[in-house]
């Protein structure tokens, strides 16, 4: 019993990772229609912000500056870069996929390929059963918990998600209620890097991390994100317990190598169910 508990909460661990790098995913393409590719180095810049900063500082100065040094790297992208592809998806296309490349060798060239550790919550507790757990899993849940919350509720409640779901919609009709795409995009890009930078942190705490590690969830992200609906916030999320709970499941009772078929497999059987992803009610319009 205390083994399965241990593997469940091993799961909805990873479906927090999943969720906070997936929400940042659909929110930008849910404003721009651009998938982006370079989103996973928002994820690595979080990381290895936290690790550096955390060489040099306490970890309660680190945490905020990283978070604040990934949402100012996310909104300079958005400015320099997406902000002008705009109705032009396949520019944008190009971009990500250049900017994914450039970042990846530059961090390579800063960091090395050594995989590198955060801070984390030293000590373990018992689950029913003997079975030790460590408090920084645990954190990384609570944190994964709090932040998806708080963006729900900035997208309920708040003008930015109003005019975050109105462009994600339809955003030519936004367009005619004042509504800027190209302001509102630069909206989706910070509460993207938020959510990326958590990520990468929250990684960062519990397993080490290098250069690759945002291409990495990068590819995960993308799995949730088409399995829940592309431009869909709550399909991520349910999308990203199932996957989370699959991978946990199979790698602990079948077989830890085929991490990657799981999640492949899954995303086929949900899509030949549901082409659209499962909360995805809606075409998307070009243009």
């Amino acid at each position: 019993m205390s083994d399965l508990l241990l593997t469940l909460l091993v799961g909805v661990m990873q479906a927090g990772l999943y969720a906070l790098v997936g929400l940042g995913l659909t929110l930008t393409f849910g404003v721009t229609h651009i998938l982006n590719f370079a989103h996973g180095e928002f994820v690595t810049v979080g990381a290895f912000a936290l690790v550096t900063l955390t060489a040099a500082l306490s970890a309660p100065v680190a945490v905020p500056l990283a978070l604040l040094l990934t949402v100012v790297v996310a909104a300079l992208v958005y400015l320099v870069g997406f902000r002008f592809t705009i109705g032009n998806h396949l520019q944008g296309l190009a971009f990500s996929l250049g900017l994914m490349l450039f970042a990846e060798n530059l961090f390579v060239e800063m960091f090395s390929t050594t995989p590198r550790t955060g801070p984390r919550i030293e000590g373990t507790f018992a689950l029913f059963g003997g079975e030790q757990v460590a408090w920084s899993r645990v954190l990384v849940i609570a944190v994964s918990v709090l932040i998806v919350a708080a963006v729900a509720v900035l997208l309920k409640r708040s003008w930015v998600g109003l005019a975050l779901r109105a462009c994600g919609e339809d955003r030519f009709a936004a367009a005619t209620l004042g509504l800027s795409a190209r302001r509102v995009g630069l909206y989706a890009f910070v509460v993207a890097g938020l959510l990326a930078g958590t990520a990468g942190m929250c990684i960062a705490s519990v397993a080490p991390v290098t250069p690759l590690t945002g291409a990495d969830y990068l590819l995960t992200g993308f799995v949730v994100a088409i399995i829940g609906g592309l431009g869909s916030a709550e399909g991520v999320l349910v999308a990203s317990l199932m996957l989370g709970l699959v991978e946990a499941l199979s790698a602990r009772y079948i077989d830890p190598s085929l991490t990657s078929v799981y999640a492949f497999g899954l995303m086929v059987v949900v899509l030949l169910v549901a082409p659209q992803g499962l909360f995805n009610r809606k075409e998307v319009r070009a243009g």
